[in-house]
């Protein structure tokens, strides 16, 4: 969508168009990137440092179509690094001019863009060929490993965490190396010798399909090593590389100095390049000191993500890297290598026979699993796996599209996805690496012409309590009237204001509150709509109200929690039809896998005047007290959902028992 929009003319982008612009088109390093370029940083200070929607409705009143096409080109023109200014002048000349941009300067921009990634693969192709560098690989679509393997893995680093239902798909991992091979040697006309492990995530078992795919050496860091062996020192086991053996297999591995791989990603850009090279060219010098007496030659390895650092660095870290090589060949005994050529030359002598299991990252799988969304993502994969297993290897279903199947499991599991959820990371995109993630597993299943589960169109992110929701407090038996008939009526019930969302969704809304209240016997609904849902519009609508509970790893492996569980894996649906003069009856389903819903009974105790109220029977439901459920309710028209209240998590609610209102009279 960035280069969508980048593309379109500025005056024809759309009122939602002009919101991402100013929304995102300033991701960018404020210090390097954005001030250095006195119109883009004026840009900046125009739409507000810190945007939220009033502020982001103000720009969009002050912003002109000029604003708009200066922005485009000045994001785009920031991300450039040294070597492509160098090479094409008119960047030069672009940032130089600084303002008032035409959309042929926008379109000359493009034009650089895609001749540098034309260009990108020949080039590291032929770098390689000279022998100035080697090439390595990551698994496929950059899962962690050791987790595909048995997320149970993750106790060996993490004794304490609460995993997710357990999911073990050890040829999936083996499928992500051999689809990174393979491409890698189809692009590059030959496979690599070493491979990157996803975040640097190793484990025992992962050695033996290493060792099978033909990979001859790995990295991962430093801490891995110090939780496997016990060392006298850091210099002792650090500088050198070791063979890791199992079940009969074996791979050379290398661990990369953490402490300067983290200065050259994270301190160095802040400092000037001349102070910062001489420190790292000092600390490479002591380290040398420090080790002359062993036998072996030392290897500094040094790992880090390429694309952080650089953004952070003057001149994209052109001074530095000027620097640092100046330095390092005038410095004797320093020497670059290429990893695959010293493990040759110098074959490891060492051996690690049981691999410490973690990743580069605190030496455990934190980042990916054991949140409360991390598990309920794996989960989503696990119970995806475990519904298509039948239909996966089923030969009367092609091959082509079994495999279109697979390639969509693969792709839902890259470690990305498990990145952002959880309260580790967030982000401006969180809801669209949601929806992604969700949309692979989704695509497996229309891939093999299978129904698509109704837990998958749940946003793991909100899959929490949602915001402006008030419980219930007493019993309430309204008389299904459709209207008011006492002020007293609704008093004491569960209250969702859904006019309190943000004002960029305010006057868009079919629905303005929802009331839930119960007695002993039935749960009572109430769908209050806006002034937007005419009599017209309603005639297109049908509402759905999910309820559900969240099987999280307490309840999967027998954790007492709090009240009762229902019913598995059981799901139901209300299914009411606004067409008519009036909805007369609604149907309850149920489902016991989340696919396929039968209907459970009809009802007619439901009336809609001036809003809709319905009553939904404990007994006939199958819930008993203390059942715990989580509800929603979807608009749909023509079949499509529309809208969802609440948009971000869901409405909890118990079944009461008798001492319900004596529980909440106390509280």
């Amino acid at each position: 969508r960035f280069l969508d929009t980048t593309l379109k003319p500025a005056g024809d982008l759309d009122m939602d168009e002009r919101r991402f612009v100013l929304r995102y088109f300033f991701m960018a390093n404020w210090d390097t990137m954005i001030k250095p370029l006195p119109r883009y940083y004026a840009l900046l200070q125009d739409r507000g440092i810190r945007p939220d929607e009033e502020t982001l409705d103000r720009a969009l009143a002050q912003f002109k179509t000029q604003d708009y096409l200066d922005l485009q080109v000045l994001f785009n023109l920031a991300w450039f690094g040294f070597k492509a200014v160098e090479e094409f002048e008119m960047l030069g000349e672009l940032r130089a001019k600084g303002r008032d941009y035409t959309e042929q300067d926008k379109a000359s921009v493009i034009q650089c863009q895609q001749a540098i990634l034309k260009r990108l693969i020949s080039v590291y192709k032929n770098l390689e060929t000279t022998g100035q560098l080697e090439l390595t690989t990551s698994p496929f679509y950059h899962p962690i490993l050791p987790l595909l393997i048995d997320t149970d893995i993750a106790k060996r680093s993490m004794p304490v965490a609460i995993l997710p239902e357990r999911f073990c798909a050890p040829n999936d991992a083996r499928a992500h190396v051999l689809k990174a091979l393979d491409f890698h040697g189809r692009l590059f006309g030959q496979r690599p010798r070493g491979m990157w492990p996803s975040e640097g995530s190793v484990c025992p078992e992962l050695i033996s399909i290493l060792s099978d795919a033909g990979v001859q050496w790995i990295a991962t860091d430093e801490e891995i090593l110090t939780h496997t062996v016990t060392l006298s020192s850091r210099g002792e086991g650090l500088y050198r590389p070791y063979r890791v053996e199992h079940e009969g297999r074996l791979v050379q591995i290398v661990f990369r100095d953490k402490e300067l791989s983290n200065l050259l990603s994270f301190t160095y850009g802040k400092m000037d390049p001349v102070v910062a090279v001489e420190d790292f060219v000092n600390r490479l010098t002591h380290i040398h000191e420090m080790t002359v007496g062993q036998k072996e030659p030392r290897l500094v390895t040094i790992i880090l993500d390429g694309e952080n650092p650089w953004e952070s660095y003057q001149d994209s870290g052109r001074p530095f890297l000027s620097e640092l090589y100046r330095r390092l060949s005038l410095t004797p005994s320093l020497k670059t290598v290429k990893i695959g050529d010293h493990l040759m030359e110098h074959p490891p002598r060492s051996v690690i026979t049981k691999l410490y299991s973690g990743s580069w990252i605190n030496h455990d799988f934190d980042i990916w699993i054991g949140a409360h969304e991390e598990n309920l993502a794996w989960e989503y994969l696990g119970r995806t796996r475990k519904i298509l297993e039948p239909a996966l290897t089923d030969e009367q279903i092609p091959a082509e599209r079994r495999q279109e199947a697979f390639e969509a499991l693969y792709a839902a599991e890259g470690s990305d996805w498990f990145w952002w959820y959880g309260d580790d990371f967030t982000s401006d995109h969180d809801d669209e690496f949601d929806r992604l993630f969700r949309e692979h597993l989704i695509h497996a299943f229309k891939a093999l012409g299978r129904e698509v589960p109704e837990f998958l169109h749940r946003s793991i992110l909100h899959l929490h309590p949602a915001k402006h929701v008030r419980e219930p407090v007493n019993f309430v038996t309204p008389s299904l009237e459709g209207r008011l008939t006492s002020y007293f009526e609704w008093q004491g019930a569960g209250h969702y204001d859904a006019t309190l969302l943000t004002t960029r969704y305010h006057a868009e809304r079919l629905v303005t509150e929802i009331y839930y209240g119960f007695d002993l016997t039935h749960l009572y609904l109430r769908v209050d709509p806006s002034p937007r849902c005419t009599p017209d519009q309603r005639e297109r609508l049908t509402l759905r109200v999910n309820f559900f509970s969240i099987h999280m790893n307490e309840t999967l492996k027998g954790i007492p929690s709090k009240g009762a569980r229902a019913g598995g894996m059981a799901e139901y649906r209300i299914i009411i039809p606004c067409s008519g003069k009036d909805p007369s009856r609604f149907e309850v389903q149920k489902s016991e896998d989340g696919i396929t819903f039968h209907s459970l009974f009809e009802s007619d105790r439901i009336a809609f005047a001036s809003f809709l109220e319905l009553a939904i029977p404990f007994e006939k439901m199958g819930w008993k007290p203390h059942n715990q459920f989580n509800f929603i309710l979807e608009v749909l028209e023509q079949g499509k959902v529309i809208e969802i209240y609440p948009p971000t998590g869901y409405i909890p609610f118990t079944v009461p028992d008798e001492d319900f209102e004596l529980r909440m009279w106390s509280v």
